[in-house]
């Protein structure tokens, strides 16, 4: 008797653990990768998964992420954390249960309207003659291996450098920041950064830090609108100016 029911428990030891392991098979294969995608620069993403007890959890995406929890969050994300982000979910028992699934993440610029209206290819200076520009296109320039929008003339030329993130693609429309030199941070990219640099009456001019710079396409064609611009040059003595232009590549 005392042998019958040491069988019967047994069986029920291994029908429980059984049902458990096929539930716990059912649920990693119910499972999803979601996200909070679109968002905006500067924004949360959200990355999750049901949690399942009994699992264990592989995030793998841009930019070289990784995180081993059922749900991952990415404060203040930028251009270079859209992309896709893969899930494996892992059985802990051995049983081979294993789910992979993917969702895609856009992380986009924030839109605005530059506040001030500038003729075509020119920059206004608040203590300086204008600057009319005739020949502008896109390029990549060779000091720095970055994109730039240049603008010539006889007065002098302007390079607009867009952060690495941009060099072999099309600049997308949105609120950019100017950064303080063409020299972009390696280890920490901010991608919707932007540099602003005019050379007029003998005078190399760069834009300062954190102020805005509208992006956006006329015809197909890129354009960089800014508004009050602050920017410092020298030739040996400091100089400040207020810029507004407005750059549109040539058709």
């Amino acid at each position: 008797m005392q042998k019958l029911s040491f069988l019967f428990l047994s069986v029920i030891i291994i029908f429980t653990s059984c049902e458990k392991n096929t539930n716990n098979c059912s649920q990693i294969n119910r499972a999803r990768a979601y996200s909070n995608s679109p968002i905006t620069v500067g924004q949360t993403l959200k990355i999750w998964t049901g949690e399942i007890d009994g699992t264990t959890y592989q995030w793998y995406g841009p930019y070289n992420f990784t995180s081993q929890y059922a749900s991952e969050e990415i404060t203040n994300a930028q251009m270079n954390n859209s992309g896709w982000y893969y899930l494996n979910v892992n059985s802990l028992d051995d049983n081979n249960c294993t789910k992979r699934d993917s969702v895609y993440v856009e992380v986009r610029l924030q839109q605005d309207t530059a506040p001030c209206t500038i003729t075509t290819n020119t920059i206004a200076y608040n203590n300086m003659a204008d600057q009319s520009f005739s020949t502008v296109f896109k390029r990549i320039e060779s000091t720095y291996s970055l994109k730039s929008l240049y603008a010539s003339s006889s007065s002098g030329d302007v390079n607009i450098y867009f952060a690495p993130y941009w060099r072999d693609i099309e600049p997308a429309d949105g609120l950019y920041t100017t950064y303080n030199s063409p020299l972009f941070d390696p280890v920490d990219p901010i991608d919707n950064k932007i540099t602003v640099t005019t050379i007029t009456n003998g005078i190399y001019w760069e834009s300062w830090p954190n102020q805005p710079i509208y992006v956006s396409h006329v015809n197909g064609k890129l354009s960089v609108t800014f508004c009050n611009l602050q920017m410092s040059g020298s030739n040996g003595t400091s100089f400040t100016t207020l810029a507004d232009g407005n750059i549109i590549e040539n058709p």
